[in-house]
């Protein structure tokens, strides 16, 4: 019981100073001069004690020159769309995340070791660390997710200004960065892969391409970036690619379309017998007790 008393009061204190570190944070930039400001910024991010202390600790999982799953959090990041502008961003965010957790976890098993629940206090505070160490991971991918409905809709949008750019004579890389004006994340990847393709070679440019792809699964997708390295590579016509590969896509919106407007009424017409159901029992509750008495 001791043991986690001493638990929930180093997790109030952590919490404390998580606070009191925020707060400074917040006054230094509002209360500091315009040069003070700029030689702030222009200093390198500063970790705090607590940062050192769980980077000590758990190198493998917080410090991003030691991370053992840095390439999977490297991929996680393109597919997402750049969340955090780099790993040590999201390692740091990752650290703030298990601080929060913890120190809610501390505190709720000192609060349950105090009323003698020293039993569920362990199975608490495991919870929240687990939970605390998952939820970053959890959150890239979670945004990729998103990312990769949002690319389908765009492809629609993207495909239809390409096929449209090379009906009339516009020739593929030119269309490609016409198209990619539009804006979104399908197009945003056109941009992308006619900016590596200033650079660096077309096989290496779809390659970088692909890499990004928030679903490296995606069937139109990967279909389109074929496409684009036969035409490079073979000289292959890409114009009937894109079409078939825009009444593709369109079909795909369509049904996920009905599929969400079929749960949508599913969902309605649950909520309505559940919704006449309690209408019923309201109705009949008080005949109900007044036979009882």
């Amino acid at each position: 019981m001791i043991f986690f008393t001493f638990l929930g009061a180093l997790s109030l204190s952590v919490l404390a100073f998580e606070l009191l570190s925020t707060f400074q944070s917040a006054f230094s930039i509002f209360g500091g001069n315009r040069l003070m400001n700029m030689q702030t910024t222009n200093t390198p991010t500063r970790r705090s004690t607590w940062d050192a202390l769980l980077i000590a600790i758990l190198p493998g999982r917080f410090d991003p020159d030691q991370a053992k799953d840095i390439t999977d959090v490297i991929s996680l990041l393109r597919r997402a769309g750049y969340p955090y502008d780099s790993p040590g961003e999201f390692y740091a965010a990752a650290i703030r995340d298990f601080t929060i957790f913890l120190s809610v976890g501390g505190l709720l098993a000192g609060a349950l070791a105090a009323l003698n629940m020293v039993m569920v206090a362990p199975l608490i505070a495991l919870i929240f660390v687990v939970l605390g160490l998952r939820r970053p991971y959890v959150r890239l991918k979670t945004l990729a997710k998103k990312r990769a409905e949002s690319l389908r809709n765009n492809m629609l949008i993207g495909l239809s200004v390409l096929s449209a750019l090379l009906s009339s004579g516009v020739g593929v890389q030119e269309a490609l960065r016409r198209a990619s004006a539009v804006g979104g994340p399908f197009c945003n990847l056109l941009g992308l892969l006619v900016a590596r393709m200033e650079v660096d070679d077309f096989t290496k440019a779809i390659e970088t391409t692909r890499a990004h792809l928030p679903d490296p699964a995606d069937v139109e997708a990967n279909l389109f970036l074929r496409d684009i390295y036969d035409f490079f590579a073979n000289n292959r016509p890409v114009l009937s690619s894109v079409q078939g590969l825009q009444e593709s896509v369109h079909r795909t919106v369509v049904e996920m379309t009905e599929a969400r407007a079929a749960l949508v009424r599913q969902r309605a017409g649950l909520f309505g017998v559940m919704a006449v159901l309690g209408l019923v029992l309201a109705i009949i509750a008080p005949f109900m007790g007044a036979g009882l008495m």
